[in-house]
C-alpha cells in the first residue's frame, strides 16, 4: 500500500532472568573513535558488547553481516538484484554461548545478598568453571536493554553512592585476613620451618626482642590444624617470621620475594584470566615493594601483618575462591571461567585453551593434609559453626578483616564435601563484623541449594535471618 516501507528483522536482547548482570553484560552502539579504524566491521548505528560476556565473546556472538547489491533504473526505482543476486551475501548467525553458571543458584545466592554489599564467587574446582559470580548491589539485566529509558536508568545506576556497576567479584582488592593463614601455614610446611604436628605457644600476644602484638583468646593450639581452628595469630606470625628469616635475617629480601613467587602460584597476585573483562591482578608485596616503602631498610617484624591476611596484602574474591578451590585439590586448578560450548548448529569454536589447562603449586601434597583438617574443625567446632550443612563434611575458614573506616568486613572461603569437592566458594561482606556472622552462614546457605537443592527446616532460621539482614556501607 506504501511503496518505500518495508520489513526488516532486528535481533533484540531478551532476559528471562533477571540475574547475572555483572557476568552477562550489555550492549552499546560503536562510537566515533572505533568507527574511524579501517579495520572495523561496524558502521554507524552498529551495536557491540560492552562489558561481561558480550564483551569478551563479541567476535563469536556478533555474526556476519548479510549484503545485498540491487539494480535501479535511472529513476532510483528498484529493478530487482544486481547480476542475478550473484554479489549478494546472506547473514549469518553468531554462535551461541553456553556457559556452566547454574542460573538458579545464582538466582538465590543474590537474593542473600540482597541488602549487602560485597561479592560471592562460586567454582567447581575439579573444572574451573563458575557456578556463581556476583557483585552486590547489582542492577536488572534488562535495564540497560536499548530503549528511551537506558539513559536516565545508566544516570540513576552512576549516581548510586553503593556503585552498582563496580564488579567487586573481581575488581574490588580485599585483605584476605585470616582466610590466608592456611597458605602461610602451607608455604611454611614446604620450607619446613614448622612441621604438621608444631605446637607454638600463644599466651595471648606475639613477641620478639622489643615487638610484640597481640592474639585473641582461644584454648593452646598443638598443630598446624588447631592453629587454623582456633585462628591464632601468634602461630601465623611467627611462622610467617620463620618463613621471611629462615638462615638469618640477611635473607629476608630472597625469602619474601620467594614467598611472593608462592602466592603467584596460587594465582594471588596475578590475574588468573577469567574470560569477563575487568579483573585486578590484587597485590602480593615483595622485596621491591618494601624497599621502596622504607628506603632506610626493613625487616620481618616491619611486615609481620601478611602473616595474618592484612596489612599491603591484597586479593579478589574471585582469587580467594580459587584458592579454596586450590586447597580441595591439594595444589591445583583450572582456570576459573563462565564459557563452555560455543556451538552454531552442528558448527562449533574451541574455548580458548588457557581456560581448561590445569595449573600446580609447587606445594606437596600432603602438607594440604593438616590444613584441610584445620579447615574442617573451623566449621564442625570454630568460628564457621554457622556454614555447617546437616549429614555434609565441610572445610572452611572465616576471616574478620580490620578496617579503619568503619565496621569490619566478614569473608569465608570454604569447599564440599571434603571427600568429593563439588563446590569451592569464597564471600565477602563489607562492613559485616566478624566471618562468622554474615559471610560464612551466606556461603553455606549457597553450598547446601547447590548440593542439596534446597535448605533444611533445622536452617530455615538462619536462611530468613540473612534474607531479611540489611547492612549499610560505612561512610
Amino acid at each position: 500500500e506504501f511503496p518505500g516501507f518495508f520489513a526488516q528483522s532486528r535481533n533484540v536482547r531478551g532476559y528471562p532472568h533477571q540475574s547475572a548482570a555483572h557476568i552477562l553484560g550489555y550492549i552499546r552502539e560503536v562510537n566515533a573513535l572505533e568507527l574511524e579504524d579501517e579495520e572495523t566491521p561496524y558502521i554507524l548505528g552498529d551495536y557491540k558488547g560492552a562489558s561481561g560476556l558480550e564483551q569478551h565473546y563479541e567476535e563469536a556472538l556478533k555474526g556476519q553481516k548479510g549484503k545485498r547489491v540491487v539494480l535501479k533504473d535511472n529513476l532510483g526505482r528498484e529493478i530487482g538484484d544486481y547480476k542475478d543476486g550473484s554479489l549478494n551475501k546472506q547473514v549469518e548467525s553468531g554462535y551461541d554461548l553456553s556457559t556452566g553458571l547454574d542460573i538458579e543458584l545464582q538466582a538465590y545466592a543474590e537474593q542473600l545478598m540482597v541488602g549487602k554489599i560485597g561479592a560471592v564467587v562460586a567454582i567447581d574446582p575439579k573444572t574451573g568453571e563458575i557456578l556463581s559470580m556476583l557483585s552486590s548491589p547489582s542492577y536488572k539485566p534488562s535495564d540497560l536493554t536499548i530503549s528511551r529509558e537506558r539513559g536516565s536508568i545508566v544516570k540513576e545506576l552512576s549516581e548510586n553512592k553503593d556503585a552498582p556497576f563496580f564488579n567487586r567479584a573481581l575488581s574490588a582488592q580485599y585483605p584476605p585476613g585470616s582466610t590466608f593463614k592456611m597458605v602461610v601455614g602451607l608455604i611454611g610446611l614446604e620450607e619446613e620451618v614448622i612441621s604438621a604436628s608444631q605446637r607454638i605457644h600463644c599466651p595471648g600476644y606475639y613477641f620478639y626482642n622489643n615487638f610484640s602484638k597481640k592474639c585473641r583468646k582461644h584454648p593452646q593450639n598443638t598443630n598446624v590444624a588447631s592453629a587454623i581452628q582456633f585462628s591464632c595469630n601468634t602461630y601465623f606470625w611467627d611462622t610467617f617470621q620463620k618463613i621471611i628469616d629462615k638462615g638469618g635475617s640477611k635473607n629476608r629480601k630472597e625469602n619474601l620475594n620467594k614467598f611472593s613467587r608462592y602466592l603467584n602460584e596460587f594465582g594471588l597476585g596475578i590475574k588468573l584470566g577469567i574470560d569477563v573483562p575487568g579483573e585486578k591482578s590484587g597485590l602480593v608485596p615483595d622485596a621491591t615493594y618494601y624497599d621502596k616503602r622504607y628506603p632506610r631498610g626493613w625487616y620481618s617484624t616491619y611486615i609481620l601483618s601478611l602473616g595474618i591476611g592484612q596489612g599491603e596484602l591484597l586479593l579478589t574474591t574471585l582469587q580467594m575462591a580459587n584458592l579454596a578451590a586450590v586447597i580441595s585439590n591439594k595444589g591445583s586448578y583450572v582456570t576459573p571461567h563462565l564459557g563452555r560450548s560455543l556451538t552454531k548448529g552442528t558448527d562449533s569454536l574451541a574455548i580458548d585453551e588457557a581456560l581448561t589447562e590445569i595449573k600446580k603449586v609447587s606445594i606437596k601434597e600432603q602438607h594440604f593434609d593438616s590444613v584441610i583438617e584445620g579447615m574442617k574443625l573451623v566449621v564442625a567446632a570454630g568460628t564457621g559453626r554457622r556454614a555447617a550443612i546437616p549429614g555434609v563434611n565441610i572445610a572452611g575458614k572465616t576471616g574478620t578483616v580490620q578496617n579503619p573506616f568503619g565496621e569490619d568486613h566478614s569473608t569465608f572461603i570454604s569447599f564440599a564435601p571434603v571427600e568429593d569437592p563439588q563446590i569451592a566458594i569464597a564471600v565477602y561482606v563489607e562492613n559485616a563484623g566478624g566471618g562468622g556472622a554474615y559471610a560464612a552462614p551466606i556461603a553455606g546457605l549457597i553450598m547446601e541449594k547447590y548440593l542439596n537443592k534446597q535448605i533444611d527446616p533445622t536452617k530455615k532460621y538462619l536462611e530468613d535471618f540473612i534474607l531479611k539482614s540489611t547492612l549499610s556501607k560505612a561512610d
